[in-house]
Parts: structure tokens; sequence; C-alpha cells
């Protein structure tokens, strides 16, 4: 095929006509590092998609890129969000240079996220667990991360929790009842929320003496 025409975008990218026909577009910089890309240039067939494919390569990595600066994301959730606009193949090689180059690291997102959904937001384990599933982190790596929370007190944030939003509810007519439901409906075990009434219940009546 026979380069008939190269024209500069309004994004900057320069796209590319063959034989009087648009092929594709590509960024400036590969561009400029292909000297087959010039005007009146013969160039096969299978050059020009090994130069489709690389610009295609370069525009995935930039988009995670961009997604990665925006918010952290598993590798998962960054997969699927790349799905949206390249093909699988291509995601698949962006994440795992991404992975090489230490941009991705599953099992560091998950640990910092467990952290925040523990002690600000006050989750129990079981939630934890499923926002992890939710973010599209492998089972091995969620595994891994409840595994080294295993010994984390629930105690303490229920008896915080109950504190600081459940404690008329608990002065109510079967209040008791209800908070513990509440609870419950939140991840955390019978267990620890009757240990955690039980500690709430005796500060209450110290407070009232």
């Amino acid at each position: 095929m026979t380069i008939t025409r190269l024209s500069e975008t309004k994004k900057g990218r320069f796209a590319v006509f063959a034989d009087g026909e648009f092929l594709f577009s590509v960024h400036k910089d590969i561009f400029l590092a292909r000297p087959e890309l010039a005007l009146g240039k013969n160039i096969p067939v299978e050059l020009l998609e090994e130069i489709r494919l690389e610009d295609e390569a370069w525009s995935c990595k930039e988009k995670a890129l961009t997604l990665l600066e925006y918010s952290s994301r598993s590798a998962g959730a960054l997969a699927e969000k790349l799905r949206q606009h390249y093909p699988p193949e291509t995601v698949e090689a962006t994440i795992q240079r991404l992975t090489e180059l230490g941009l991705l690291n599953d099992l560091d997102y998950g640990r910092r996220l467990a952290a925040d959904l523990l002690h600000l937001r006050k989750y129990s384990l079981g939630r934890v667990r499923q926002a992890l599933y939710q973010r599209k982190l492998d089972r091995e790596v969620i595994d891994e991360i409840m595994e080294e929370l295993e010994d984390t007190d629930q105690i303490g944030p229920i008896v915080e929790l109950v504190q600081k939003k459940y404690l008329p509810k608990l002065r109510e007519p079967q209040g008791r009842q209800k908070v513990a439901a509440a609870l419950q409906r939140r991840g955390y075990g019978w267990d620890d929320i009757r240990e955690a009434l039980r500690q709430v219940a005796e500060n209450d009546d110290e407070g009232d003496e």
C-alpha cells in the first residue's frame, strides 16, 4: 500500500491514509519514530498493522495511567474499565506491564483499602471481604489480606458505632434487638455484638450514677 496522505488531527494525532483511504490515526511520538509513515512510501499491510497495534498499546497504557492518577484501582477493576475501549489482549498486556513496573500492586492496594474500611468507616471483617471482592481483587489476594486481619478487634468498633449512632435506639423498647439486627446487617458476628452491647450498657449505667 502507498501512503497518500498524512494529516494532524485536532487531538494532536496523525491520520494515516493509504491508496486514498483513511486507515487509522497514531500518537505523535509513534508517528515521529516511524520513518515508514511518509508520503509516497510503499508499506506492507503487515507493517501497517504492526504500527496500528503499537499505537493501540500506547493509547491503552496512557488511558490506564490516567485512570490510576484519578483513583487507585485493583488490576481487575482497571482491566474491566479498559476493556470498554480496547481488545482483551491489549488490556492484558497493559496490566502485565504496569504490574511489572510496580504501578499496580493488588496486595498493597487491598491492604490499604481494608485498613481504611476498618478504621475510618468501621466496617466489619465480613463487609471488608465483600468490599475487596467488589473491587475485583483475586480470591488469593483477598484470603491473604483477611488472614492478616483475623485477630483484628471487632468489639471496640461496635462499641464506638453504637455510642455514636445507635445509643438512643438502644434505650427504646426492644431497642437491643433492633440494634443487634442492624449490626448483624453490617456484617458483625453475634458474639461480638453481644459483648459490645454489654460494654455499652455497663458504661451507660456508670454514666447514670
